[in-house]
């Protein structure tokens, strides 16, 4: 060893045991899928490759929320062997501009986690206007009324499933079963709330057929003032 370093000199040493280790190679590290509509997926498969002199060896990947990723190719690629990711980004529940990143652990000494990224804007099919519902000072049982613009956004007609919301003290009523695109429709809300409280929540589910999404959620709140009656009188000395 001492005659070959002598004979070929360090730096060329060096080389060849670069030579020897696993590099992973990756053209693209990030796709842009556009615009989706709250609801699709999108879908993308991330090339590499091994360009050392030795196996490369795919550990493990990991992802962030809302995205899925797999490795379609063989885990331990050979010298010159190429291997595919295919990654997933499902958008229900994510709206505006998104980024997803996967990580691609290997046995690259110089680049063990390799980052890879999914991104684009998410827009909602259906637009509620306003996107929730805040209401001040609420006088016990004392029903309050609120409406809700939903405006159609897509391309296909949509229809309405019957209205629901999460507790009794929150009503809820449609001004259509349906909306073809460009069109719009009215939520009334009314709200009623019991004694003994001093904060409202719940929401409003709305169950779409004909859209990407399988329903809308719209969140009510409220601050609830104290009745009289609810109040403890000071003690008697």
């Amino acid at each position: 060893m001492i005659l070959l370093v002598a004979l070929l000199g360090p730096g060329s040493v060096r080389a060849e045991t670069a030579k020897a280790l696993p590099r992973i190679s990756i053209e693209k590290t990030s796709h842009n899928f556009g615009q989706i509509f709250s609801g699709e997926k999108a879908s993308h498969v991330f090339s590499f490759s091994n360009s050392g002199g030795a196996p490369l060896v795919i550990e493990k990947v990991r992802h962030s929320c809302g995205c899925t990723a797999t490795v379609l190719s063989s885990t331990t690629l050979a010298p010159g062997a190429t291997g595919q990711l295919q990654s997933t980004f499902s958008s229900t529940g994510f709206f505006d501009e998104v980024v997803k990143t996967i990580y691609l652990y290997s046995n690259d000494p110089d680049h063990p986690v390799v980052q890879l990224h999914l991104r684009g804007v998410v827009q909602q099919e259906i637009v509620t206007r306003p996107n929730r519902v805040s209401l001040d000072k609420m006088i016990p049982e004392k029903t309050v009324t609120s409406q809700i613009k939903l405006v159609h956004n897509g391309k296909n007609n949509i229809s309405f499933g019957p209205v629901q919301t999460t507790t009794a003290e929150l009503k809820a009523e449609l001004s259509s079963t349906g909306l073809s695109p460009g069109g719009s429709a009215t939520v009334t809300l009314a709200v009623t709330p019991q004694p003994g409280k001093r904060r409202f929540g719940g929401f409003v589910i709305i169950p779409l057929h004909g859209a990407h999404a399988k329903e809308i959620r719209i969140p009510v709140y409220a601050s609830v003032a104290v009745s009289p009656s609810s109040q403890t009188p000071p003690s008697q000395p």
